[in-house]
């Protein structure tokens, strides 16, 4: 979305700049006192207690003091909080509006600026660039536009509400504006120049016309404005039109054309990402056409991404594809093609295939020959696996359990040695203060904000906290940030952070009853909830297991008429929301699975997320081992679950239970 960044145009108003620098300079210097610092710890500790009052006098009492904090961070967030309040006509001092432009961040920093500095230029650079969450900082600066009696022009206007409509996700209210454009009906032949001098309204076009009924009217009407524009104008123009034409045409079902146009559009995309944009969208196009047609565009796109993970998700879907149609010859293909691209994890898969069709007999001379040549094996494959698996992902380092075992090598490694930082940066210290002040539940946005500053010790820290506040789901992703760095040695305490162990006497109780790992049933419950008790899904499961109410009931019925605990309430129903039922009954349905399948872990999990009866369907259909019938399942999620809780069920089990 096109942003003018106003703080790049301020050389006629150097004021906020030079308050800023003289308030840390004063704050500073006064902090290092003695006598200041008990007011100093205090000013500290008010900002997290405002986040918690309701009272508005009182939460603008206790920001204003936070602005004499001597940690940038909270004078930062504490000016955020009252700009916010601002921006609601609520009314501050002028003396705090002065010293709130100095320290505001982001949007609201531009917010100000522009009202500062009010002019049709200032407003409509961030009037026709807001975000989603600036959409309040927009009706302001209009309103304080109107007070000044700053008019804009018929196509300005049209063109600020319907951006405005896109960022609150209106998308037919945001066609109905732009659709002002029109005369007698008929959109212009040209790009009005609005659209030339704010490109991100092109963005904001083709939202509203991908997400309604009216593609067909806006593929034909990008492709009329790119054929028209203008000599010289920019790359990223023509980028624009042609780009959001191929994903109209995508939403419309026209893959062809829409392969087609993404090609175009990647010689004029303007960086790397949106370069791997359009390879993603040409592929994922691909998928369900001939596989001769997607060999022809892999050799031709893939040697192009710039970065592997981007396509990581369309090569499993590929490999899924060549395993249920037992085309060995493409998977090889596709290896020699993908081997040497940076991040593409998959590697580990297709090599791990490669390897189980070289034990199973599936390969010809000629397929074995083209593999790796006469002297080529399993064990070359999967030593392959096991190396490109050594990250801390999913399928990756389901593949590297795979071959370790094969190979008789370890599945972990990582170190016992912890270090221990205590010297954190000022943006570390403000994150630790949420949980030293019980303000825990108000830290997640800042931490998101931050995390990008933060060395490994320090998000360590911050990850620490949040599993002591039971907020599992955060602790995780913080760690997952750096856990597979290039170069990172994984200690203990990471990866205990990452596979937590909560609500231990409750599982490792049911586990041993039912006679399931431990380690597995924490996978599982890790999957499933990421131990967050409350936690429902769009399909009705609950839980920490995530219960369907019909499986629930059928379970509790079955346990009920075995001797078992008598889990229906009055009216006949089961509270799967309570950790002691949940995990009871869902410990009793895996088993029951287990018994089904012959104690085959892969397909009681799968049974558990795809049903039985699918899974029983796919394994009469098919007479491969089940390393590679799960490959071969038609749903991602199912498929996906048979490779993840197995991998989670073995880290579980290096890390607590060996």
């Amino acid at each position: 979305m096109h942003r003018v960044n106003h703080r790049h145009n301020r050389e006629n108003s150097m004021k906020p700049e030079l308050a800023a620098i003289l308030c840390s300079f004063i704050i500073i210097f006064f902090s290092s006192c003695p006598a200041t610092q008990a007011q100093e710890e205090e000013s500290h500790n008010v900002f997290y207690i405002s986040l918690m009052t309701d009272s508005i006098d009182e939460k603008i009492r206790l920001l204003e003091k936070s602005l004499s904090s001597a940690n940038v961070y909270i004078r930062q967030a504490a000016s955020d909080q009252l700009v916010s309040l601002m921006l609601q006509e609520t009314k501050l001092s002028a003396e705090i509006e002065e010293i709130i432009r100095a320290q505001a961040s982001g949007w609201r920093a531009d917010a100000l600026y522009v009202t500062q500095n009010l002019n049709r230029e200032n407003a409509l650079s961030f009037l026709l660039g807001f975000e989603q969450n600036a959409a309040d900082a927009g009706q302001y600066i209009l309103n304080e536009c109107e007070k000044k009696r700053l008019i804009f022009s018929e196509s300005e206007l049209i063109a600020i509400e319907g951006h405005y409509a896109v960022s609150a996700l209106r998308y037919q209210d945001a066609l109905n504006s732009f659709r002002a454009f029109r005369a007698d009906e008929n959109w212009p032949s040209h790009i009005p120049e609005i659209f030339i001098s704010y490109p991100g309204l092109i963005n904001d076009l083709g939202r509203a016309f991908q997400y309604t009924s009216s593609g067909n009217e806006g593929l034909n009407l990008f492709l009329q404005w790119e054929g028209n524009l203008p000599y010289g104008v920019s790359d990223d123009l023509r980028y624009r039109l042609i780009y959001w034409a191929a994903r109209v045409a995508r939403r419309m079902g026209q893959n062809d054309r829409a392969v087609s146009l993404f090609e175009q559009a990647h010689v004029f995309a303007p960086d790397s990402a949106q370069k791997d944009a359009c390879i993603w969208y040409i592929l994922d196009s691909s998928m369900s056409g001939p596989v001769n047609n997607i060999m022809e565009r892999m050799e031709r796109l893939i040697p192009l991404i710039y970065s592997g993970s981007a396509v990581n998700d369309i090569m499993e879907r590929y490999l899924h594809r060549l395993v249920s149609m037992r085309n060995w010859r493409n998977i090889i293909r596709t290896y020699d093609l993908i081997k040497n691209i940076d991040g593409l994890n998959l590697k580990a898969g297709f090599a791990w295939v490669i390897a189980r069709a070289f034990e199973e007999g599936y390969l010809s001379a000629e397929d074995r020959q083209l593999a790796a040549g006469a002297q080529a094996d399993a064990s070359v494959f999967m030593r392959i696996a096991y190396n490109e698996g050594d990250v801390m992902l999913v399928p990756a380092v389901y593949y590297r359990m795979l071959s370790a075992d094969s190979l008789n090598l370890p599945f972990m490694e990582f170190s016992d040695d912890i270090p221990e930082t205590e010297d954190f940066c000022a943006a570390a210290q403000f994150l630790l203060g949420f949980f030293e002040n019980g303000a825990a539940d108000y830290s997640i946005p800042y931490i998101r904000s931050l995390e990008g500053t933060l060395t490994p010790d320090e998000l360590r820290a911050v990850a620490c906290e949040l599993e002591k506040a039971e907020m599992y789901i955060h602790s995780m992703r913080l760690i997952s940030l750096y856990i597979n760095n290039e170069g990172y040695v994984k200690n203990r305490r990471d990866l205990e952070l990452m596979y937590p162990r909560p609500f231990l006497n409750l599982i490792e109780t049911n586990a041993e009853f039912f006679n399931i790992a431990p380690s597995l049933l924490y996978g599982l419950i890790r999957q499933e909830s990421a131990f967050q008790i409350s936690v429902g899904s769009s399909a009705g499961a609950v839980g920490l297991m995530q219960l369907m109410q019909a499986t629930a009931r059928d379970m509790a019925d079955r346990i009920r008429r075995a001797g078992g605990p008598n889990f229906f309430s009055a009216n006949g129903s089961v509270d799967s929301s309570n950790p002691e039922i949940n995990v009871y009954i869902g410990s009793y349905y895996y088993n029951y699975l287990l018994n089904l399948f012959n104690n085959n872990e892969q397909l009681s999990l799968m049974a558990y997320n795809g049903g039985l009866g699918r899974v029983r369907q796919w394994r009469n259909a098919s007479n491969l081992p089940v390393d590679l019938l799960v490959e071969s399942v038609t749903i991602y999620e199912t498929r996906d679950y048979g490779r993840r809780i197995p991998a989670l069920a073995r880290i579980y089990e290096e890390l607590y239970y060996r």
